[in-house]
């Protein structure tokens, strides 16, 4: 095994997270491989089978058992200690790595890092983060897409900060902008949530800028679109519908490839005190390549400096 002489960061890997784990993990990581930094190390956590031959730059981690996609998450987390996922993540609470991903049980991978990493100041649950493309150039940060499907008005004001925080962090934006998603540009557009989530934005949230629609999506003002994680979810699972449409009628432009969801590959859970990736079960290898990337960039990035800094503004 060949390790650079300075590791500069290390990232942690579930080779027992996805449907089609290990298999398709192991093929993502030799993509990723080529790609990554000489000075990041990526710590496999896997079972003794998975781990026989080792790739330069990685170091393994044998775990006792894995977590199924179809078991519960709590119990699971209760019987299976010596998981990957788990720990995985105790590794990331003992700083023993800077990121860890995994393609696995989202639930369990949730409660566990809530458990053993707990929540930043002033936030009440965690957020989950994508990233969608402008026609313009760049990029508009969206949270939450999964996790508050009952979200409550004051939660849209964590999101924007959280949001923003990760655009300053990682997308290098140096002011982001926060919009609302609602049905109308008007302050009293919307149902009773996001009335009331509006008026707290523009009372507590300098840098929000109002109201935007679905339609405006890929030609958004703001670099941060906050909703509920109902909605967010139904916006990430419409966009990834058109792009698998774009592909059955055999349409062509380089815009499509930037909805492709294999490219951006996780999605960081915002909010804990710890940096983790969830990417989907059925990911593939391009997609893993994409997670293990995503997760280097994300133990980089000064998330959680920025995002004090922006609470106490």
């Amino acid at each position: 095994m060949s390790l650079p002489f300075f590791v500069m960061n290390r990232i942690g890997i579930d080779i027992r997270g996805g449907d089609r784990a290990p298999q398709v993990v192991l093929d993502g990581l030799k993509l990723a491989l080529g790609e990554i930094q000489g000075d990041t190390q990526v710590v496999l956590y896997g079972l003794e089978e998975d781990l026989n031959e080792v790739p330069a730059q990685c170091e393994a981690r044998i775990c006792g058992s894995a977590i199924a996609m179809d078991e519960h998450p709590v119990r699971a987390l209760q019987q299976k200690s010596d998981s990957t996922l788990v720990q995985g993540i105790s590794d990331l609470a003992r700083g023993k790595i800077d990121s860890f991903a995994s393609a696995g049980h989202s639930g369990a991978l949730m409660v566990a890092s809530m458990q053993a990493l707990g929540l930043h100041e002033g936030i009440s649950r965690p957020a989950v983060v994508s990233l969608f493309p402008k026609l313009k150039g760049g990029q508009t940060v969206v949270l939450d897409v999964g996790i508050n499907v009952d979200a409550k008005p004051e939660q849209f004001l964590e999101f924007a900060r959280l949001g923003k925080a990760y655009a300053q962090s990682v997308l290098a934006c140096k002011e982001p902008r926060v919009a609302l998603l609602n049905t109308g540009s008007e302050e009293s557009k919307g149902n009773l949530l996001y009335q009331k989530a509006h008026q707290i934005l523009k009372e507590q949230e300098p840098s929000f800028i109002g109201n935007a629609e679905a339609r405006e999506l890929f030609n958004l003002e703001a670099e941060v679109l906050v909703c509920d994680g109902f909605t967010g979810n139904m916006l990430l699972k419409q966009t990834e519908s058109f792009y698998s449409l774009s592909r059955h009628l055999d349409l062509e432009h380089s815009f499509l490839e930037l909805i492709n969801y294999e490219k951006y590959g996780a999605s960081p859970i915002l909010g804990i005190k710890g940096k983790v990736l969830l990417a989907h079960g059925a990911s593939g290898p391009e997609a893993i390549k994409s997670m293990i990337l995503g997760a280097e960039s994300f133990a980089l990035a000064n998330f959680a400096e920025q995002f004090s800094a922006s609470s106490t503004i």
